[in-house]
């Protein structure tokens, strides 16, 4: 994970999930060089939560950081 030096990573970690757990997760967080970890949120979710939950809230949040970090450009937002 050391090579990781431009791209910008989101963790959004399931605490309920069998597949990925907690602990892990917050490792590979604290492997990675802090001026990429732009955001680390632990949600009260499994692992099929994250495309087919009845709570997602966290999504607001998931599309506020890929307009911050991959903009679109003005032309083909005019055009939505």
């Amino acid at each position: 994970m050391g090579k990781i030096a431009s791209v910008p990573v989101a963790m959004f970690v399931g605490t309920q999930d069998d597949l990925g757990d907690v602990t892990d997760a917050q490792w590979a967080r604290d492997q990675l060089n802090s001026s990429v970890m732009v955001h680390y949120q632990e949600v009260d979710a499994g692992h099929s939560t994250f495309m087919i939950g009845k709570d997602m809230t966290y999504f607001e949040q998931v599309m506020d950081l890929v307009h911050q970090y991959n903009p679109m450009p003005k032309t083909l937002e005019e055009d939505m």
